[in-house]
C-alpha cells in the first residue's frame, strides 16, 4: 500500500501502459482518476478497479484542450478532495516519418499531444501541489528520449523535449515539495507497438518486449515515497536496447 490515501490522475489511462499504471496505483491504495478519449475503455478500467474494492472514476479529456483538462482536475477535487500524483502518459507516434515526409499539420498534432498535453496538465495541477506543499509528477518518455530511430522526426523531438520539461519542473519546484521524474520505456507490448515486426527484438539484450505491468511497477516507485530523493531523473526500462546504440 505504497500509495495509500493518495489521489492520482492518469492521463492516457485508457490503454497500454497508462491502463496498467491505473490498475497498479489502485492496487497500492491510491484513488484513481482515469482519463482519456475512449469513454468505453475508461469505464471498463474503472469497473475493474472497483471490482477489487478500490476507488476510481473516469473523466474524458483530450489533453490538447486546456478546458477539458480542467474538467478532469475539477472532478478529482470534487470526488476525492485532493490531488497527489499526476501521470502524463498520453502520446501518439509519427510512423517514422522524416522531416521531409512529415506534414506541418501532422507535426503540430503530435507535438500538441506529446509535449503541450503534459504542459497543460502540469500547469493545471501545480497550483494544488504548491498549496498543499507536496505532489508528484510522472512523465512518460521513450527510447526516443535518448536516441534517434525509435520514431521519426516529430516523435523523437517530442520525447527529447519532454525530458527537458521534466528537468525544468524539478529545478523550479523541487524546493516546494514537488518531485518530477520521467520514465523512458522501450519496446512494450501496447496498442502503439502492434504490427511492428519481431525483428526488432534481436537488438534488445533481453530478447523480448516489455510488459505494461513492468513499466507500471516503475511508475509506482516514482509516485511513492521510496523515490523522494529523485528529482528530474530519467529512468530507462527498455530491456537494454539503448546500451548497444
Amino acid at each position: 500500500m505504497k500509495l495509500k490515501d493518495k489521489v492520482a490522475i492518469i492521463f492516457g489511462g485508457t490503454s497500454g501502459i497508462g491502463e496498467a499504471t491505473a490498475m497498479a496505483y489502485a492496487n497500492e491504495g491510491a484513488k484513481v482518476v482515469v482519463s482519456g478519449r475512449k469513454e468505453q475503455d475508461g469505464d471498463r478500467i474503472v469497473k475493474a478497479i472497483k471490482a477489487n474494492g478500490q476507488e476510481a472514476v473516469f473523466a474524458k479529456a483530450d489533453v490538447t484542450q486546456a478546458a477539458e483538462i480542467k474538467t478532469v482536475i475539477d472532478k478529482a477535487i470534487k470526488v476525492f478532495g485532493q490531488i497527489d500524483i499526476l501521470y502524463n502518459g498520453a502520446g501518439i507516434h509519427d510512423n517514422y516519418k522524416t522531416a521531409v515526409e512529415m506534414e506541418e499539420d501532422e507535426y503540430d498534432k503530435l507535438m500538441a499531444v506529446n509535449v503541450k498535453g503534459p504542459y497543460l496538465a502540469t500547469k493545471a495541477v501545480l497550483p494544488h501541489f504548491i498549496e498543499q506543499g507536496s505532489g508528484t509528477i510522472v512523465n512518460v518518455g521513450s527510447q526516443a528520449t535518448h536516441v534517434a530511430g525509435p520514431g521519426g522526426s516529430a516523435y523523437v523531438t517530442s520525447k527529447h523535449a519532454l525530458e527537458g520539461f521534466t528537468k525544468q519542473l524539478a529545478y523550479d519546484f523541487g524546493g516546494k515539495g514537488i518531485k518530477a521524474n520521467l520514465i523512458a520505456p522501450g519496446f512494450i507490448e501496447t496498442p502503439m507497438t502492434e504490427g511492428i515486426e519481431d525483428e526488432r527484438l534481436k537488438d534488445i539484450p533481453a530478447k523480448r518486449a516489455g510488459k505494461p505491468e513492468e513499466v507500471a511497477a516503475l511508475a509506482v516507485f516514482l509516485a511513492s515515497e521510496d523515490s523522494n530523493y529523485m528529482h528530474g531523473s530519467t529512468v530507462t526500462m527498455d530491456g537494454g536496447w539503448v546500451v548497444g546504440r
